[in-house]
């Protein structure tokens, strides 16, 4: 099977297992412009990508979009892990440990993390990655430690899957090289992915977690990631509320107004009435503000004096 590997020169090598490898700049060069560069040998997690055709039916500017759109996946999620809700200045990369051609069978790894990322966050995305895929694949939601940008990119990503396993997209959990999950893709994705996009239901309520951005062109809308599978809401306020926002930035808090949902009851949005700022739960409550269920009980006499008044009658 011929293989691609990148040299951390940008230059890439093509040949087959155990033969002479041959230097191709041009196939560095396509593979720069789907986000990936320098080839790292890394033993941990990594992801598995196969796309599933034959030689003769695989579009080469298809294939280079499809890998785009899913290495764009990637900073969407890492985004949300970081809860950055704006595009960043630059992207960390990720880089090809192998390529094989016929069905496009590619693995890859995090090679460098951009600034305020780490390799922490970028080892727990292939996974983040492959289980947010078989929840859509499954069923119209935004998966757990997604944002609706992330499953918008899905939905591109899988447009052009066949409907059955012969043009499907199978991804790979790789740990130091070895399979853990396979999750098979297919054109399905999309199609509830885009139902999962879509509010279905408008209710009066409430969602708690942390507001992290606010804008203020056009639109006035802030970002609130969900504390319970780690979200990402959109947030509308009015302009007389905007004092309030800022002041909230960052801090764990609860938005009361009418939400939108999805098919799955998911809230995707707010339209906000109401800000609360709440306590993390690492904050926990001072001792002076904590009452039982009977806080009268003893009448107002001292614990020791109530306790021996019980003894006595006893």
């Amino acid at each position: 099977m011929p293989l691609i590997r990148i040299g951390g020169t940008g230059v890439a090598t093509v040949g087959h297992a155990g033969s002479g490898a041959v230097e191709q700049p041009e196939v560095a060069r396509l593979c720069k412009s789907v986000g990936v560069w320098r080839y790292r040998q890394v033993v941990g997690l990594e992801l598995g990508i196969r796309l599933r055709g034959s030689v003769g039916d695989l579009d080469a500017q298809r294939v280079l979009r499809d890998l785009n759109h899913l290495v764009t996946l990637l900073g969407l999620l890492e985004d949300a892990q970081l809860r950055k809700d704006r595009q960043p200045a630059s992207r960390s990369t990720w880089g090809f440990s192998a390529l094989g051609l016929g069905s496009v069978d590619a693995v890859i790894a995090a090679l460098e993390p951009r600034g305020g990322a780490s390799f922490e966050v970028l080892d727990h995305l292939p996974e983040l990655f492959v289980a947010g895929f078989a929840d859509v694949e499954s069923a119209a939601r935004v998966p757990e430690g997604w944002s609706t940008r992330a499953l918008r990119e899905a939905e591109l990503a899988t447009r052009r899957l066949g409907t059955d396993a012969a043009r499907a997209m199978v991804l790979t959990l790789l740990v130091d090289g070895q399979q853990q999950r396979t999750v098979e893709v297919t054109h399905r994705a999309s199609t509830n992915a885009r139902t999962a996009m879509k509010a279905r239901f408008n209710s009066l309520g409430s969602v708690i977690g942390t507001l992290d951005s606010v804008s203020v062109h056009r639109r006035k809308r802030a970002g609130l990631w969900t504390t319970r599978g780690g979200r990402r809401v959109e947030v509308a306020f009015e302009a007389e509320q905007l004092d309030d926002v800022a002041s909230l930035l960052g801090q764990h808090i609860e938005v009361w107004g009418r939400l939108s949902r999805n098919a799955d009851d998911q809230v995707l949005s707010v339209q906000a009435r109401r800000f609360e700022r709440l306590r993390r739960p690492e904050e926990g409550r001072r001792l002076s503000e904590l009452r039982g269920i009977a806080p009268n009980l003893t009448g107002g006499v001292e614990v020791d004096q109530y306790l021996e008044r019980l003894r006595g009658t006893s």
